[in-house]
């Protein structure tokens, strides 16, 4: 079972996770002496093909040549907006293994990028070769990014660069970028041909170029370079001469590159695995009883009481009323719900009623005059027009429909319509011998569909959380823990259900007639029965309150401590020893569960991955921390309560034993 509806636990999973990001330890001496002997092995730095100093889109392809001796290669950058100088020193971008990659300019941004080929291992770190820079790379900002003085308009056409054009007729008209650093050029792209006119250019006030528009050939976007020698900083700024019109569709500078003061670290000699195994015990949230543990102490001896007793620490057991009544959903959200009639005695029949301000309105009788598996006739329950519909469909062919605000099922040789004993059969395959089936409306479309069912004599039979033919003070101990967990669990009735609890994991199986009908002749569903009878109205408690019975398959050697899984400490749901799980009966006493690299990336967020440990533990042995370490020996932890880094992790239980790699 696995109460991930919990009111007062489910608040942890938010709550309980943190994310942190080490750098990679220092190098040694005696690493960078290895490290130096190996970078003999390598070619030189990287021969780079010159990258476009003026983008006008978003995307550049790099290219560079193959380095003798390189197991990969790391591309660097340096960035800065068009009004900022660029920094000294290298970032590390990407890792790539061939010999290109594509890289992303914003508009009015300047970046810089290097590569170098990395080696093989050499002591702690790698051997590299030095970063050969590929320059520059601009791209304009946007026309709205630049000061316009006297009379710019902006125009549109499809043969624009960028669709977009400013344009003016008035002499001494202005557009200035403001504050370009290490101007090296200043680009535009411009209309030119015949008609059009003159621009000067200044860089910092001073005058560097004159460009005539009419003395080149007729172009929407043409592109325009007034160089500088040496570079300088400052506005640039272009002034219209004459009265010819200009048209700029932009306006932009390429930088000069920077000299890194400071060469980055070799990357740790750490290779990438391609898989990760995860070795493990238990399966399950871990907290209350396990069930392969209660198992292996009934047949070691132990009673009822002394597995209740071990697994919930300071719990009694009590006594009360159970004839209450419970609605089980059996189909949530669904739409149609299909239900049929099958009879286990010659003659059985289902009433099915439309029921108005809850009363039988209208309703229909189907039969089944035959004892087989075959099911005669069929119910379909629609919406229709905002109300809940049935089509009876008999066995001879009729049809009959009812409209209501909900659609009641009772069928025979049941507590609520005599007769003949009979199942109804869900869609699912699920079969119910006992209660009425109730399905109701949920929003403008949907519906859900429960079976009302008294506690004791009808829902219990049909709990599938054990298998029957364990050992009777085992099946006695999860009846009363079942018992427990319905009692407390479904005190009110949940409105996005219509119900006090569902028939899966979300609170307990519930299979109807499937569990109590298990085995030839019911021998194994009997058995399921008479542990049910024999704890009749016996519940777990503590300080005279019921107890929050928690159980799950089986544990890795302790339980664990329910704030350890969720967000709540409760005294009586401690980690206790359970070496009764590691029985050999138990198929889950070791597993194992093989991730891939590119998933285990992904969930830490690093790139190519070495290594991943456990790194903390609670205190009935599940994992608390992971830690991966990258190639390049950067660490990332995820921290977080044990059913979260089961889940995070898509392992059976949070008992992770240890990691192997595979190179």
């Amino acid at each position: 079972m696995h109460p991930r509806h919990l009111r007062i636990l489910a608040s942890a999973f938010a709550a309980a996770v943190t994310l942190t990001l080490a750098p990679a330890p220092g190098v040694t001496a005696e690493a960078q002496a290895l490290t130096a002997s190996a970078a003999q092995r390598l070619g030189g730095r990287p021969a780079v093909k010159e990258a476009r100093h003026f983008n006008n889109g978003g995307f550049q392809r790099l290219h560079w040549d193959t380095v003798r001796g390189a197991a990969y290669y790391q591309v660097f950058v340096k960035q800065a907006p068009y009004d900022g100088a660029l920094p000294r020193n290298w970032r590390l971008l990407k890792t790539v293994e061939g010999t290109a990659t594509t890289v992303h300019i914003a508009q009015g941004q300047t970046r810089q990028f290097g590569v170098r080929a990395v080696g093989g291992p050499a002591g702690l770190r790698r051997a590299v070769t030095a970063i050969s820079s590929f320059g520059t790379v601009s791209r304009p900002p946007r026309l709205r990014a630049l000061d316009r003085q006297g009379g710019w308009h902006t125009m549109h056409k499809r043969a624009f660069y960028r669709d977009t054009a400013l344009r003016t007729r008035r002499p001494g008209a202005r557009l200035t970028l403001r504050g370009a650093d290490d101007t090296s050029s200043v680009r535009l792209v411009a209309v030119t041909g015949p008609r059009y006119g003159s621009l000067d250019v200044y860089v910092g006030g001073r005058k560097v170029k004159r460009i005539d528009l009419g003395r080149r050939h007729r172009n929407p976007h043409t592109r325009l370079i007034a160089r500088l020698s040496p570079p300088r900083s400052g506005r640039i700024t272009l002034v219209h001469r004459g009265r010819k019109p200009v048209r700029i569709s932009a306006l932009g500078h390429a930088r000069r590159a920077t000299t890194a003061t400071r060469k980055p670290k070799a990357p740790l000699a750490r290779p990438p695995a391609r898989s990760f195994t995860f070795r493990g015990s238990g399966w399950g949230h871990g907290v209350g009883l396990s069930q392969y543990g209660a198992r292996a102490m009934a047949e070691a001896g132990r009673s009822t009481k002394e597995i209740l007793q071990h697994y919930y620490s300071g719990t009694r057991l009590g006594q009360v009323e159970d004839d209450r009544e419970l609605d089980i959903n059996v189909s949530y959200h669904a739409s149609p719900v299909v239900v049929r009639l099958s009879a286990l005695q010659r003659g059985a029949d289902a009433e099915v009623c439309a029921m108005k301000r809850r009363r039988c309105a209208d309703s229909v009788v189907t039969h089944d005059r035959r004892a087989n598996d075959r099911p005669a006739g069929r119910i379909v329950v629609t919406r229709h027009r905002g109300r809940v519909q049935a089509r009876v469909e008999q066995p001879d062919g009729d049809v009959h429909r009812l409209r209501g605000d909900r659609i009641r099922v009772r069928w025979s040789g049941t507590r609520y319509r005599d007769g003949s004993g009979a199942v109804v059969r869900l869609g699912s395959g699920r079969e119910y011998r006992h209660g009425e089936l109730l399905v109701t409306k949920h929003g403008s479309t949907l519906l859900n569909a429960a079976v009302r069912v008294e506690l004791q004599a009808e829902y219990l039979r049909g709990i599938a959380e054990m298998p029957s033919s364990w050992d009777m003070e085992a099946l006695r101990a999860q009846a009363i823990i079942a018992r427990t967990y319905a009692l407390r669990s479904g005190r009110g009735k949940r409105s996005d259900c219509d119900c006090h609890l569902f028939d899966s994991v979300l609170d307990q199986s519930y299979v109807g007639w499937g569990k109590e009908n298990e085995g030839r002749d019911a021998y194994y569903g009997k058995r399921w029965v008479r542990a049910v009878k024999s704890t009749d109205g016996t519940v777990l408690t503590y300080q005279g309150a019921l107890a929050s019975t928690f159980y799950f398959s089986s544990s890795g050697g302790h339980t664990l401590n329910a704030r350890d899984v969720w967000s709540a400490s409760v005294p009586y749901l401690r980690s206790v020893p359970d070496r009764w799980s590691m029985d050999s009966a138990n198929p889950n006493r070791h597993w194992s569960s093989t991730r891939s690299a590119a998933a285990m990336s992904d969930l830490f967020g690093l790139g190519r991955i070495h290594k991943i440990s456990v790194v903390d533990r609670f205190a009935g042995g599940a994992v608390h921390a992971v830690r991966a370490t990258a190639v390049n020996g950067a660490t990332r932890t995820i921290k977080g309560k044990a059913d979260y880094l089961r889940s995070k992790l898509g392992l059976k239980s949070a008992w992770v034993t240890s990691i192997d790699e595979t190179y």
